[in-house]
């Protein structure tokens, strides 16, 4: 997996398993290609420049991005957790309303 972050301020634009590697065309549009020959990728349908890569003139300014490898097994445990501790707030919440509902007070 791959974590999408922009060169200016370092700010995580997103996730992806297999970014989408471009190129500028001679005739001024952005094309597929592979890795090796690559200046930039597309990420939600917007191009980016790669850091380091050959810079492509085109009629937009790209925003530069870097390509960081990112551990999925560990940030899909995080999101596991995160799930979790959500539903056992929703469980706790439906239970205080339904004590209310039924005018009962729960004494500690």
């Amino acid at each position: 997996m791959f974590r999408i972050i922009r060169t200016s301020d370092g700010e995580s634009l997103g996730m992806t398993e297999a970014p989408t590697f471009i190129k500028l065309a001679d005739n001024g549009c952005f094309m597929t290609c592979p890795e090796p020959e690559a200046s930039g990728i597309v990420f939600g349908g917007k191009p980016y420049q790669l850091l380091g890569h050959e810079a492509m003139e085109s009629d937009e300014e790209l925003e530069t991005v870097m390509l960081e490898t990112a551990d999925s097994g560990a940030i899909l445990s995080q999101y596991q957790q995160l799930a979790a501790d959500s539903d056992a707030l929703s469980v706790d919440h439906e239970y205080r309303l339904t004590l209310l509902e039924l005018g009962v007070s729960e004494e500690v």
